[in-house]
């Protein structure tokens, strides 16, 4: 993922409708890309999800990985390394304002973190809150 949005941009402008149907088709119409952006569907209607960035999760909220909104290969990489991907359910551990750190548990339960600036590029969608804030 952390590769083909290069070629994707390139390929766009390079192939008929035809053939980008027949792609969606194979893809099962996907309603976002790899990165969770959304596609719009064939009238050119995007379909709005009401996401939070990790920033705004306290300890202990369940969510899914939706969205990341910095594309750049490195990132990506991050992210992959820590099994931080779009369609991970991860859990919010902490965040320490003094260290400028979120700390989370990843989908394999092995505590990573980020700095503050890594989680206001990742989207999520609350999957359970703490019973405090349901």
């Amino acid at each position: 993922w952390s590769e083909v949005h290069a070629e994707a941009e390139q390929l766009e402008h390079a192939v008929s409708d035809r053939l980008i149907e027949r792609i969606d088709d194979m893809l099962g119409f996907p309603s976002v890309d790899p990165h969770g952006d959304p596609i719009p569907d064939a009238d050119g209607i995007v379909s709005a999800v009401d996401l939070v960035s990790l920033l705004g999760c306290e300890a202990g909220d369940r969510v899914t990985i939706r969205r990341v909104g910095d594309q750049g290969e490195d990132f990506l990489r991050l992210l992959d390394r820590l099994g931080l991907v779009p369609g991970s359910a991860v859990e919010m551990v902490g965040i320490d304002e003094v260290a400028d750190t979120v700390t989370l548990a990843n989908p394999a339960g092995r505590h990573v973190q980020l700095g503050v600036r890594a989680a206001r590029k990742i989207f999520v969608e609350p999957r359970t809150l703490t019973p405090d804030r349901a």
